[in-house]
């Protein structure tokens, strides 16, 4: 029994490959920094949640200081457990050369995710709690981590995007400072109908939903003469439909359908074509 632990013993305090570095020295380097990891965890998120809470710093730049800090102390913590541990830094120039490379080249995508993740963070052209649309999605930003960002759509389903896209492609962000939104509507109409007749119906129709700001006031616009159809924009505005647009719609499309019918405004050939799109302003 004392031979084999005398064995255990020696084998964790020979060094590896003749060097100074022992397999005991490589379990207690790896404990460390698995503990630092943790600690750095707790501290920022105490440090977010409390003292940046407290103060009222706004929740994206809450998020912003804590990543950084995570990643700074992460990245001195190493260094100082790894010269500690016997481990000369300036012996890894090879390593961290090799790195390099497979850096360039395998790890090509997650080296630009990741310093992607720094421009959002630096930047901030999206904050956590905006809703944002990327390449056909639309969510709530939840996250923005190291490789990707998280979304949340209005099904409560999670999108995780890479954080290059958003440098790479174009990213409509609905929320602003000042979240009244502009919603645009396209209506389509037999081409006999009177224009003037669908205007004053539009325009009832947004008057009438309470959702809809009365200023800036809501706007119609004859877009088309067309031979089966006339083409008609509505405009109208909201700061309560930003994260339920299809309902805006919804409501709208439901109450000018009923009043054009009443007043004997005849659909194309087709039903009555209904397109939206959402427009913000500062």
């Amino acid at each position: 029994m004392r031979s084999v632990f005398e064995s255990i013993i020696g084998f964790l305090t020979t060094g590896i490959a003749g060097s100074e570095f022992t397999p005991l020295r490589l379990l207690l380097v790896i404990t460390l920094i698995s503990a630092l990891v943790w600690v750095t965890r707790r501290l920022t998120t105490w440090f977010v949640d409390r003292v940046l809470a407290r103060r009222g710093v706004d929740v994206g730049l809450r998020e912003a200081l804590g990543a950084m800090l995570r990643y700074g102390i992460i990245t001195l913590g190493g260094l100082v457990i790894l010269q500690s541990a016997g481990i000369n830094l300036t012996s890894l120039n090879v390593l961290v050369g090799a790195v390099g490379v497979g850096l360039g080249f395998g790890l090509q995508n997650v080296t630009s995710n990741f310093f992607s993740g720094l421009i959002i963070l630096f930047e901030r052209p999206i904050k956590i709690g905006q809703r944002i649309e990327i390449a056909g999605a639309v969510g709530e930003v939840r996250e923005i981590a190291a490789r990707a960002t998280t979304l949340v759509t209005d099904e409560n389903v999670a999108v995780i995007v890479p954080n290059s896209q958003f440098i790479a492609e174009p990213v409509t962000n609905w929320s602003r400072p000042n979240v009244l939104t502009g919603y645009v509507l396209t209506f389509h109409v037999a081409p006999a109908s009177d224009p003037e007749l669908v205007r004053r119906v539009l325009l009832a129709a947004a008057a009438a939903h309470a959702d809809v700001r009365g200023e800036p006031a809501a706007e119609v616009e004859f877009v088309e003469i067309g031979p089966a159809s006339l083409s008609f924009r509505l405009q109208v505005w909201s700061n309560v439909h930003l994260k339920t647009a299809g309902r805006l719609k919804s409501d709208l499309n439901f109450d000018v359908w009923k009043r054009l019918k009443a007043e004997g405004v005849a659909p194309p050939t087709a039903a009555i074509a209904v397109t939206m799109s959402p427009s913000s302003v500062s």
